[in-house]
């Protein structure tokens, strides 16, 4: 028509609501949406990155095939300390023929997911008390943060539980602050199933959350997830080996090398789990909300990292190892109150710079000297963490090496003849093999076999397969002397095949 004008709609009307209803139903099932991105994207990783096993995830994947193979029998022992919680995962896994690389991808959706946890508590707390603007600042430093734990990133490409164990910690305290007490109570218990430091505060938030909903549903269900945590940790061990406190006495035999003092020793390491900004930058928001704004949700956040702190260092003096990995929990905490830090300090800069300029009369450039300063604490913390991100970036190289590494060791396994090659008689005393001690564990489930039957040391008359020995592989498997012959069988890549055994009683269940 003449004269008139016609304009168009930028976004089709049909598409802008079914957009709406996807934000207002990402809104509403923040922890399940995030899910289901980080699968997508666990799974892309799997594609693109190097993905390998480390020794204790080849431990949990043997165990795990065990449980339903009827060839072999679960038997616990010989490789790391036993850890319910993956081992759920990989004796699923263990019916499906890549079910390691299924597991490293399991471990990477709760690496991503902790990443998201992070960014929401931080921005949440940050618009708590005040400072809604500033939010994504703040949860972007606590997600980066993340990448700067101690072996965070060797962690995520190498198929550990810390990344999922930091993820349970953050989205549990995340689900609380959102009033999903249920939610947050069954991440706690999958955390408790990874790290023992979790069963006092579960059962607090358990004795807690039964008086707040005093139901009979509730009620029995507190109950039945604080059973299941000691049950998964004892039950499998001593029902298949007799020894109940396996795990336990496995930590407590290992002292982490802790020197003559292990008080501080333990609490250098607890510093030196996050880099010294990110635990400056996190005292600093906590001393600022409680001279402030004495915010009790962020003060809380805090008090519970402490705790932490405090568990960890009280079972390190009762005999455990203290390892820096057993601080992540509450080093992740420290890592989601560095952005808020980093937000308190810029806006310290500028309501500072305010009253600077109201009192000479001029108008405040409040804003420009706020993202000034939060840039500076930026900028001089990264000259502390550089280190920490050339470490994470190696990560790719060396996962790629590992990855190189395993595939001789497929090589090698063949070369061998497998199974029937390597163990020609049922009994692990007859039939035997040893490696470097980071392929143990892999190299049982090329084997198919348990890991009593290949050790890191040469207990008995068998295989000797020798590796590079470096970071990747470890030390070669010590000798015993009363096996005084040695002869060299075959090179496979990188791998050196020799068959062990007591000059002048050649075994016929020695391999090959």
């Amino acid at each position: 028509m003449a004269g008139s004008v016609v304009t168009e709609s930028p976004t089709p009307p049909a598409f802008g609501a079914a957009l709406t209803r996807l934000r207002e139903r990402v809104a509403a099932a923040p922890f399940a949406s995030s899910l289901i991105v980080c699968i997508a994207l666990a799974l892309l990783s799997a594609a693109v990155l190097p993905t390998v096993p480390s020794y204790d995830p080849w431990s949990w994947i043997v165990w795990g095939r065990e449980v339903f193979d009827p060839h072999l029998s679960l038997v616990i022992g010989g490789g790391s300390s036993w850890k319910p919680f993956p081992v759920i995962f990989t004796a699923i896994y263990g019916l499906f023929s890549g079910g390691p690389t299924m597991w490293v991808i399991t471990e990477r959706v709760g690496a991503l997911m902790a990443f998201i946890a992070a960014y929401r508590l931080a921005a949440q707390m940050t618009a708590r008390i005040g400072y809604a603007r500033w939010a994504p600042l703040a949860g972007v430093i606590a997600a980066f943060s993340l990448i700067l734990l101690q072996d965070f990133a060797y962690y995520f490409y190498r198929g550990a539980t810390e990344p999922i164990l930091v993820g349970c910690a953050l989205w549990s305290v995340e689900r609380l602050l959102a009033g999903k007490r249920w939610q947050s109570f069954m991440l706690g218990v999958a955390l408790g199933l990874m790290r023992p430091e979790a069963w006092p505060f579960m059962i607090v938030f358990a004795a807690w959350l039964a008086w707040k909903e005093p139901t009979v549903r509730v009620r029995v269900g507190v109950l039945a997830g604080l059973a299941f945590m000691p049950f998964m940790w004892f039950a499998p061990p001593g029902i298949t080996t007799g020894k109940w406190f396996s795990a336990a006495t496995q930590a407590s035999e290992y002292n982490g090398h802790l020197g003559s003092d292990p008080f501080l020793a333990v609490l250098r390491r607890g510093v030196d789990d996050q880099s010294v900004p990110v635990l400056v930058l996190a005292l600093i928001a906590l001393a600022i909300t409680l001279y402030k704004e004495r915010d009790r949700v962020v003060l809380a956040v805090g008090a519970l990292g402490a705790a932490w702190w405090v568990v960890v260092v009280g079972e390190t003096l009762d005999g455990y190892p203290g390892l820096e990995r057993f601080f992540l929990p509450g080093a992740a905490i420290a890592c989601v109150l560095a952005g808020v830090g980093v937000v308190r300090i810029g806006a310290l800069a500028g309501e500072l710079a305010g009253r600077l300029w109201r009192a000479g009369g001029g108008r405040a450039p409040a804003r420009v000297a706020a993202v000034l300063a939060a840039l500076i604490a930026v900028v001089v913390s990264y000259h502390y963490v550089d280190g920490r991100v050339t470490y994470a970036r190696e990560q790719y190289s060396l996962t790629k090496t590992a990855v190189r590494r395993l595939n001789n060791l497929n090589a090698a396994v063949a070369a061998v003849g497998g199974h029937a090659g390597v163990f020609p008689c049922k009994s692990p005393v007859q039939s035997y093999v040893a490696i470097n001690h980071s392929l143990q564990t892999a190299l049982a489930f090329k084997l198919h076999s348990t890991l009593e039957r290949v050790g890191t040391v040469m207990a008995n008359e068998g295989l000797y397969v020798v590796g590079p020995w470096d970071s990747i592989d470890g030390g070669p498997a010590a000798l015993n002397p009363y096996f005084n012959r040695i002869v060299f069988l075959k090179q496979v890549g990188v791998f050196k095949i020799y068959r062990v055994y007591r000059a002048g009683h050649l075994n016929r269940c020695v391999g090959i």
